[in-house]
């Protein structure tokens, strides 16, 4: 592969970079061209709605076959799949029409919650060590502005850390 791209000079590499630009926007003004075809011909997607989605579902339901017809030449379920070292510790989600229809397989990693109410913050408990370091940092602070002395500085300091 390095002698062929060692024997094209810069102007070939050139020259093809700029023939694939151009392939590239040939094939866009193709697909724009098919798209408004598509529209002229069909009148509209919600006149041809309803084969629209039957054409959808007959391709889902054509990969679910694939798919259980590959797992079944392999002599593997599904659960033997998801049990592969590669998935573990991993959720995987299957969305279809963008995400209108979504399936979640395997153990989610995000954290359980309680919901309260209809609250879209969540609110978590602080750590006591980082609420103790956060305390320490702020009596430093105090101290370094001359607004404690030390050894009020030194009182707080073991109250905090129990010494």
């Amino acid at each position: 592969m390095n002698k062929i791209h060692d024997a094209l000079g810069p102007q070939d590499s050139i020259f093809r970079g700029v023939l694939l630009a151009y392939f590239v926007l040939f094939l866009h003004i193709i697909l724009i061209f098919g798209l408004g075809l598509l529209v002229f011909l069909f009148g509209g997607v919600v006149t041809y709605l309803p084969w629209i989605l039957a054409v959808g579902a007959v391709l889902i339901a054509g990969s679910g076959y694939l798919s259980w017809k590959y797992m079944k030449k392999r002599g593997k379920k599904l659960r033997d799949i998801l049990n592969d070292p590669v998935f573990e510790g991993r959720t995987i989600e299957i969305n279809l029409l963008g995400g209108l229809a979504s399936v979640k397989l395997g153990h989610s990693q995000e954290p359980l919650t309680i919901a309260h109410g209809n609250s879209k913050t969540l609110k978590q408990i602080k750590d006591p060590g980082v609420d103790r370091s956060e305390q320490l940092a702020n009596l430093a602070r105090l101290l370094k502005q001359d607004l404690i002395t030390f050894d009020e500085f030194l009182e707080a300091k073991k109250g905090l850390t129990g010494e």
